[in-house]
């Protein structure tokens, strides 16, 4: 079998704090995206003597552009079955998991919480994570989940955190906190944000997102809004110019623009992937629609009467 191997390349600032893995537990990290996911775990210790696997929705080839080929063995998360993969069924993780367990130390870091649960439903999940958790107690492995903050309710949240506490790290060093449940209802309040859905192939998913007002509108918030739009891998340069305007209604008027853009592609996207089966139309459809160009002759050739 051939495993890719990865090793993180984010940038060292100045100050940037890291924090020491502790062996025998399951954290979870709070993370809207692979990217930031990836930057968070990057600052946790890692012993050279210590095996590092990286089971991501994020086929290989995608990764390659976060992460260097050195020293992290990746698998991905996925129903297309091939080398380097693993199923996204509950028995096959939970066998993959033990198994890496059994022998040597290391650190695991897991994302796709959220798929499974959809796939399996949360108890099913929970379940798992209850077991494994018992596992890794008498082991020399720490593994860690990675979870968007607003893709569970309260209950569910509440018992996944008893399960899986929070992983932290203060710019003084590691600070392992395993959250109360206000901790944590504090921590999605404050940190909610989008959580990519992927197609069969590993693109990031179009979605529509919840239009943003005018009352309270800025910069940061239109920031915010360029850099999901980005993750989902949409052409974002038209809007780019405006984040350095100083006029908000203009900011505005640009973004609601874009937004109406955005709205179309989605809607071409998903007729494109359920309709077109012509292989080379297809990619050459969904490649436009990324870029929001020619969404005028898209829409007359599959949306006219």
């Amino acid at each position: 079998m051939v495993i890719y191997t990865m090793k993180p390349i984010y940038p060292r600032e100045q100050g940037y704090a890291r924090g020491a893995s502790m062996a025998g537990k399951i954290q979870s990290i709070l993370a809207a995206s692979t990217e930031s996911f990836i930057e968070t775990f990057d600052r946790i210790e890692k012993d050279a003597a210590r095996d590092q696997i990286f089971i991501s929705r994020y086929p290989q080839s995608r990764l390659i552009n976060l992460l260097d080929i050195s020293e992290m063995k990746c698998y991905w998360l996925t129903l297309n079955q091939s080398t380097g993969t693993i199923e996204p069924s509950l028995e096959k993780i939970n066998h993959f998991l033990e198994s890496s367990i059994r022998n040597n130390a290391g650190n695991i870091y897991f994302e796709g919480m959220e798929w499974l649960i959809s796939l399996h439903g949360f108890d099913a999940v929970h379940s798992m994570l209850r077991t494994l958790s018992e596992r890794v107690s008498m082991s020399e492995w720490s593994v860690y989940f990675s979870i968007s903050a607003n893709s569970l309710d309260e209950r569910e949240m509440s018992r996944f955190y008893r399960e899986v506490p929070l992983f932290e790290i203060n710019e003084d060093g590691q600070n392992v906190h395993d959250s109360t449940e206000d901790d944590v209802l504090s921590k999605v309040v404050n940190n909610a944000k989008l959580e990519m859905d992927l197609n069969d192939d590993g693109t990031p998913k179009l979605v529509f997102l919840t239009k943003l007002p005018r009352i309270g509108f800025s910069k940061q918030i239109l920031q915010r809004r360029v850099l999901q739009w980005r993750r989902m891998g949409l052409d974002t340069v038209d809007i780019e110019p405006s984040l350095f305007n100083t006029n908000v209604d203009e900011m505005y008027s640009k973004y609601i623009e874009l937004e109406e853009n955005v709205r179309r592609a989605t809607e071409l996207e998903r007729y494109v992937l359920e309709h077109v089966l012509d292989s080379q139309e297809r990619t050459i459809a969904l490649f436009r629609i990324r870029q929001l160009t020619g969404l005028d002759e898209l829409e007359s050739l599959y949306f006219s009467d």
